[in-house]
């Protein structure tokens, strides 16, 4: 019997490997003032917890800011040193998550099981795609899913 890799693995399924930038961690008293007005002023019920620096393949710098919404929901706030948001991250339940997002993923990896969902809303809140930490037949992987489930990829291995 043949033991398949894990790339292998994927390639089956049409998933691709997708890369992420570096991230290191820094204090809240460190993210520029552009960037924690910019969160404050469209969300001035969050809690701000704690940050770092995503550095990009192309070399540009992101803050990536955690909290709270009002509503208790666990965020991230993505934020270009300019104060110009590039994402927001809202984690919550796989209860919400459309049916239509948790179907694509079993047809594209059945067993799949996630231990962490995110909303990855644009900046005006309209969710732009999903990301689901989890297990897949024994390996830990993060899952980018567009909007409509259509695209699937393997993010972050």
């Amino acid at each position: 019997m043949r033991k398949l890799s894990f790339v292998t693995i994927l390639s089956v399924f049409g998933l691709q490997a997708v890369i992420a930038g570096t991230e290191e961690n820094i204090a809240l008293s460190e993210v520029p003032k552009s960037v924690i007005e910019a969160i404050e002023q469209r969300f001035e019920n969050a809690t701000l917890l704690t940050a770092n620096t995503e550095t990009e393949q192309d070399g540009s710098v992101v803050y990536e800011v955690q909290g709270k919404l009002s509503n208790g929901h666990a965020v991230e706030f993505d934020v270009f040193p300019d104060g110009s948001f590039e994402e927001v991250e809202v984690i919550f339940p796989i209860e919400i998550v459309p049916g239509a997002i948790t179907k694509a993923i079993e047809a594209k990896l059945p067993g799949f099981i996630p231990t962490k969902i995110e909303a990855s809303h644009s900046p005006s809140m309209k969710v732009v795609g999903y990301e689901f930490e989890g297990h897949f037949q024994g390996q830990k992987i993060d899952l980018e899913v567009s909007a409509d489930g259509r695209t699937i990829t393997i993010a972050d291995q």
